[in-house]
């Protein structure tokens, strides 16, 4: 198992994901070793004539990978 590259099917748990600090989001694969991002801008857009592939970015630069964690209280209460 590669522990820098990352998918949403890939068991490692929620994360969140930066490129040069910036947060991406809908990303459904990023490498930290290569420093790729690929990921669905918004608002969504389907390619056509195929109708089954949406339109997709890749963004290069230092990646970043945080896990969340939801184990910890976060109302203090």
């Amino acid at each position: 198992m590669n522990q820098h590259m990352h998918t949403p099917g890939d068991g490692k748990a929620d994360r969140h994901i930066f490129v040069n600090g910036n947060e991406i989001k809908n990303v459904f694969y990023a490498n930290e070793n290569k420093g790729i991002v690929k990921f669905y801008p918004r608002p969504l857009r389907v390619k056509k004539p195929e109708g089954d592939e949406a339109y997709s970015r890749t963004l290069r630069g230092s990646v970043t990978v945080e896990f969340i964690d939801f184990s910890e209280d976060r109302d203090g209460g």
